[in-house]
Formats: C-alpha cells, structure tokens, sequence
C-alpha cells in the first residue's frame, strides 16, 4: 500500500496546515469535525477522535471552511507559506436545536465519504425523544435505526444485520463493555450527561476496529469544560443523575464527574412489604470520571474510568429460600496522546475492564455459588498519518490478555459436604492485532479505502481437556501447565470499500468486509437473571468468521434538508455456536463448551433511510427487510431455521416539531415482524410423567410488536445561575399488549379428554406509562 503512494512535491512546494477544533465554550473536542477549502470537494480533511486535523496544500492563500453539526461554520482565510499549525475554536449555534436530529460529520457526509452505515449520534439532540421512564438511553435510540433490531419490549439489547447480541463491539472511551444492561437490560449502563459523542457502524468496519463480527458502538465520554465550573443533571421517576465539570488548571487541566442511581427499591418495597417476596431491595449505579491534561504543545494525557453495579436480593416470606446476586463492570483507560509532526499522530491506550455476575443462595440447609465473568488488561498504539491530500493513513497495534470465567460454583451443607468445580478453570488467552487502511483519493469522483487487519488468539494454560464417551464418563484428558500454548488461531481480514460520485449530491458506495470473533457470548435461556457466560476461543471452540458485503445509493436534496439512502447487504457467517439439542442446565464441573454445537449462518436485506434535518418539524423514516437463517447438522434435524434475530419487516418513524420558544414535541412509531421462538407442538402425559414434543426450531413467531411513544419537552425562563426543563412522555401510547414471552398453560383433564393445552402471551408493559423528568444545568 505504501508503494502505491504516488510522488508527490513536482512543481509547487507541498506545505501542511495542522491542529485541534474544539468547542469555543468548553475546550471539548470535536471529533469528526471537518475543515476543507472553499469551494474544493476534495480538498479537506476530518478531525479524529482527539480532534486532531492535517491539511497538505500547495504554497498559497485560502479560505477554509470550519463545519461541526450544532455549530457555527467558521471561514478562515490565510497565506500558506510554511508549515503552520492552526488551532480552530468553533462556537455552538446560537439559537439552541431542541429537534430530534441523528447526524453524520457534516450534512453531505453521506454523499462524500467512502465509511458506509455509519451515523454518529450527539447527546443533545438525543435527548428529546421519549423513553421509558423518563430515562434518555443511547441503546434504545440505535434501535430506532433501520438494519438494528430490538432484543425485546423495552429491552437494551440489539441485534445488527442479523448478527448476534455477542456480534456488537460496544466500547466506551476504547474499552470494551461485556454487558451495558442495567435492570434486567431495560436500561443500558450509560449515562446520557457523561456522554460526549456516539458513532455506530452498521457494517464494513474501518480496520481499526475488530473482534466482532456485526457492528460497532463507539461511545466517548465528555473530557471536561477547560474554561469554567458547571453542572447538569435530572430527576426522574426511578433515578436521578448528575454531573459537574471544570478546569483543574486553566487551558490545562479539566475534569468530568458524573453518577446516576435508581431509588427503585424505596419506590417498589412500601408496596411489596407484606407480601411473600417481602420486598424488592434492588438497584444499580454507575459513576464516570475523566481527566485531562495538556502536557505540552505536542502531548496530551486523558485518564478516563467507569463502575456501574447492579445489587439485588429475595427472600420469601418463610425464609426457605433466599438469595444475593450482583453484576457490573469496572473500566480504567489511560490515553496519551503524541504529535510527532503536523503530519503524524500517535495515541498510545492502557485499558483495564472487567464484567463479573455473582450469584449467592441459600435452600433450607443448602448454600450455593455461582460466579462467571471476563477480565482484560491490554494496550492500543495507533497512528494517523497525513501524507498528502490523497492519502490518509490509520495503521497500528492491539494486543489484550482475556483472563474468561465461563462459570464457576460451590456448594455446601450443613454436614459439610462440599462441592466445588475443579475441573473448570479460569481460560487465559492473548488477542493481539495489526492493522493498515488508506483512504486513497483518485478523482474528484473515484475515492477507495483499502484495509487490512491481521490478528490471532493463543489460548494458554493451566488447562485440562477432558474427553468424554457417549454417556458423559470421563476417559482421558491431556494437561498443559502455565504459560504453555494450547491453540492458536490466526485470520487475515481484508477491507474494501468505494464511493463514486455520480452527481454533487449523490453517490454510490460499495464495500466488502471479513471479519473474525475470538470470544463468544453464551446467554442462559433458563433465568431471567443475566447469566451471559462469556467463552473465549480454544481447544473446544473456533473463532467465529463472517463475509460482507454491502452496497448502496446516497442522496441529499434541497441543499441538504433531505437525505436519503437505499443499501443491500449479504452476510455469510461461521461457526455459529447454539446448545446442543436437548440440553439442560448441569453439573458445574464440566466445561460448558462440551454443550456448543456449531452451525453457520446466512443474512441478507435491505435498507431505505429517508431523513429532514431543517426545519421547524425534523425527523426520518426507516424501512429493513431482512432474512437471517442458521444451519446446524445437530440441530433441527439438519434444516434451515430462522435465527432468533430474524426480523422480516422493521418500521421506525421518528418526528419533532419546535412549536415555539418553549415546547418541542415528539414522538416515535415502531412496527416489526414477531421474534422467532421454539415452542411445544404437542403435550403428553405417561404415567403422570408431562411429556412435551418441540416444533421446529424458531418455527413459531409471536405478534407483531407496535408501539407509539410521545414526548413534550417545556424550556423554561433562562436565568443567570440555573437554567432548567420539563420533560413529559408517554411510553406505549394506545396500550399495545406486546408480548415478552409465551408459556405453555392447559385448562382441563386429560383424564376425561377435556385438556387444552394453549401458548400464552406475557407482556410487560401492557398500558401506557407516563414519565416526568426535570432537567437542570448550571
């Protein structure tokens, strides 16, 4: 690739413009803000996640053209003559936008960018649409977006493309979140007022990126107001939040502390006080904190972390039974960042990030325990390299050190007999990752991108591999000591992408992608606690490996007040894994990766987005029809099922009108095909011994889910020291009995051959549930 870098520097010298935008107001910085010469579509360039840009120019005079959604283009007009850096200040509009706007780098960004299905959401303008609870929720927001689907009613959870949950690369400030549900997974872990920016990619990831095999969530917190003390927050039905930020050190230093926590536990336990369960001591948390220092003109140091718990328990009435669970995630990230020349960038990160689910109980004489979780230590360096208008270069390495606890357990009576999983170990495994990409300019129409990312996974010991006959007996197994390689894997995955301009407000953009997951996601279908036991790739299972390939056509109309995008997608998809046909929750002390079976998996669609960003009344219109199937020789007799994310049709309309100074209104309308589920076909009783015959796999499908969501938000009078708002929703506006999930009842004898047996349909917000939520700022 670098030998395809053309000579450049014959005739007029070669000078390069370089520096930070930021946000005139706090000193955050703006990434993806873009800088370009007037009047020149090619000539520009995009700042990246630290704000950094890098302009190469022939000697000259220009004027420049400074744009970021949400603020006031800046035109700059100077004499290039030399290297220069130029810092660039931009200023937030000055009539605040209180619409219900998604927004990519600039408006015709969709037109003249080569990166496909990638939108970049700011918390502002998310905050006005109506949610359940009052509580503003990125994850719910993406689900809006066509080709992502809802895990369930009300639910965090998201599949992308027909990828799996497992399949997302959900990161904040470059570590990665194994599990961002709060609640059940009716509310994700992140803070609306701690969040700075989002970006997701639907598909053909930048090389950069990697690990997964679907999708990627980028979400950066806020660094801090470099220039003054301030603070926001809210107070809604079920939590409350808040935050302050300030400089440490003027133009130097500045931090950002934010935390959020529910008081369901003093709302619901009045309530429940005499009943069996006795109460519902539950809740959750979280904390964000960040600091940021400017070492000098060249060097910049961010340290960033993140706790969130969710704590429980119950204990029925006669004390029998009672039990204690928790989960959370714990992240550390320290960034530096370096600028070697006004050409070259350098971002060095140490991450720390941890995910544990414990869940403790008590039977009458009986304790038990259960514990599973993943632990990461790793480090990123990566580059960005500016070397002509031409070319921009990413390239660097990744490395991280998974220490995976599938499940782990004890036991233990009154007598004192123990039980305990020693057979099952703690899995060590290395993912380490080099990649190269070139965004390469051939035209003024014809740009490409070209990536390559290698990585691998060595799985290490202490390690026993069991090997069991047909019954379950143990045989033999083989033992490899500390720091001994077990297997190894490694994978080339290439990235290609185009766009063509055809006119100065269309495009078309194609792009094929492979990517390869080293770890794996199992959910347990058996409780409603969210026991996702994470596995990483080893002797027992294989990476997981997918091909896609996309294409689509952009439009922007009426100087860029509408846009609008039809894209097709093909996935193929490999190793899939599923349990095994029959398989029941068993003994501990075996490894649960004797239980997979693997499969592949197939998925295609297609998308139409049409979107009004001007205006009094803003919003968009998403359409996906989409088919994702899965084959497993061991299950479903061999036969093609659909997967659990198979979602046929998905409608979402999203709308907002500024009716005046003080209230904007909103509102949201979703429609989708029913979720694929197994269900009993048939019921038999034998000597009072109940017998259930299964159907096809995902051969059933529930209702199709509807739902109208409304929103009012009141601004009221601005004052000199707090200024606040009102915000009034409703969730399920007309009622709609959604269903969660169905189970199997039966009315009846089947004694005198009266027995029915029916598929029941459970839902958990079957009414509409008003919200209030006062916002304030200070």
């Amino acid at each position: 690739m670098f030998l395809l870098i053309p000579v450049v520097g014959w005739g007029q010298q070669k000078l390069t413009l370089s520096g930070y935008i930021r946000d005139a107001v706090s000193g955050e910085s703006l990434l993806g803000a873009t800088i370009r010469v007037k009047d020149k579509v090619n000539q520009g360039s995009t700042a990246n996640n630290y704000g950094f840009y890098s302009l190469t120019l022939t000697q000259g005079s220009y004027t420049l053209i400074a744009q970021y959604l949400g603020y006031q283009s800046q035109e700059i007009s100077l004499n290039l003559t030399q290297n220069q850096q130029q810092n660039i200040l931009l200023t937030p509009a000055s009539v605040q936008v209180q619409e219900v706007v998604i927004s990519d780098k600039r408006p015709d960004e969709q037109v003249k960018s080569t990166q496909m299905s990638q939108i970049i959401l700011p918390m502002e303008q998310v905050k006005t649409l109506p949610v359940l609870f009052g509580e503003t929720d990125i994850l719910k927001t993406i689900q809006l977006l066509p080709g992502i689907k809802s895990g369930g009613e009300g639910n965090t959870g998201f599949y992308v493309r027909g990828g799996g949950a497992d399949q997302n690369l959900v990161l904040l400030d470059e570590a990665v979140v194994y599990n961002p549900g709060h609640l059940f997974n009716f509310f994700s872990v992140f803070n609306s007022d701690a969040i700075r920016n989002t970006t997701v990619i639907k598909g053909n990831m930048p090389a950069r990126y990697g690990g997964r095999l679907a999708s990627v969530l980028d979400i950066s917190m806020k660094e801090g107001n470099k220039e003054k003390f301030q603070g926001t927050g809210g107070v809604g039905l079920i939590a409350s939040r808040f935050l302050v930020e300030g400089p440490l050190a003027q133009q130097k230093a500045s931090f950002m502390i934010s935390g959020r926590r529910t008081y369901l536990d003093v709302i619901a336990n009045p309530f429940l006080k005499n009943t069996s369960q006795g109460g519902v001591p539950y809740s959750f948390f979280d904390l964000n904190a960040k600091v940021n220092y400017t070492l000098s003109r060249k060097d910049r140091l961010y340290l960033s972390g993140y706790l969130g718990q969710d704590v429980g328990a119950f204990d029925l009435s006669d004390g029998r039974f009672q039990a204690d669970f928790n989960w959370g995630n714990k992240i550390a990230v320290a960034r530096w960042n370096h600028l070697f020349s006004e050409k070259m960038f350098l971002n060095v990160s140490g991450i720390y990030n941890r995910y544990r689910f414990i869940f403790d109980s008590h039977f009458d004489n009986y304790d038990s325990k259960l514990d599973t979780g993943v632990e990461d230590v790793g480090v990123k360096v990566d580059f960005d390299y500016y070397p002509s208008l031409r070319h921009t270069l990413q390239y660097g390495l990744q490395y991280t050190k998974h220490l995976v606890t599938p499940r782990t357990g004890t036991a233990q009576t009154d007598e004192g007999v123990d039980f305990a999983t020693d057979r099952v170990r703690r899995k060590q495994a290395h993912e380490a990752a080099f990649y190269l990409s070139d965004d390469w300019v051939l035209s003024d129409k014809l740009t490409i991108n070209l990536g390559i990312r290698a990585s691998g996974l060595r799985q290490t010991g202490p390690f026993t591999q069991f090997n069991f006959d047909n019954t379950g007996k143990l045989i033999d197994s083989i033992s490899y000591q500390a720091g001994q390689k077990v297997k190894e894997y490694l994978a080339l995955e290439p990235r290609l992408s185009f766009r063509y301009i055809v006119s100065p407000t269309a495009s078309i953009k194609a792009g094929i992608s492979r990517n390869a997951q080293y770890l794996h996601l199992v959910s347990n279908a058996y409780t409603a606690l969210p026991v996702d036991i994470w596995v990483p790739s080893s002797a027992l299972v294989k990476p997981q490996y997918s091909w896609q390939y996309t294409a689509g056509y952009f439009r922007n109309f009426k100087e860029n007040t509408y846009e609008a995008s039809v894209e097709v997608y093909y996935k193929t998809l490999e190793n899939q894994l599923e349990y095994r046909e029959g398989y029941v929750p068993g003994p501990l002390n075996k490894d649960l990766e004797y239980e997979f079976v693997a499969g592949q998996g197939r998925s295609y669609g297609a998308e139409i987005f049409i979107r009004k960003n001007q205006g009094r009344m803003q919003g968009w219109l998403g359409y996906a029809l989409a088919r994702t199937t899965r084959t497993f020789p061991d299950l479903n007799g061999g036969r093609t099922f659909p997967a659990r994310s198979d979602r046929r049709h998905d409608v979402s309309l999203v709308s907002s009108y500024k009716y005046n100074e003080k209230w904007t209104l909103g509102g949201t309308f979703t429609l989708g095909t029913g979720q694929a589920v197994t269900l009993p076909e048939r019921r038999y009783v034998v000597e009072d011994a109940v017998i259930y015959q299964y159907g096809a796999r995902n051969g059933f499908r529930m209702q199709s889910n509807h739902r109208l969501d409304l929103s009012a938000t009141y601004q009221k009078n601005q004052k000199k020291r707090l200024n606040s708002s009102w915000t009034f929703a409703v969730y399920n506006a007309y009622g709609r009995h959604n269903p969660f999930f169905y189970y199997i009842d039966n009315e009846g004898s089947a004694y005198d051959a009266t027995l029915l047996v029916k598929a029941k349909k459970v839902s958990v917000f079957p009414f509409p549930i008003p919200s209030v939520t006062w916002n304030f700022s200070f």
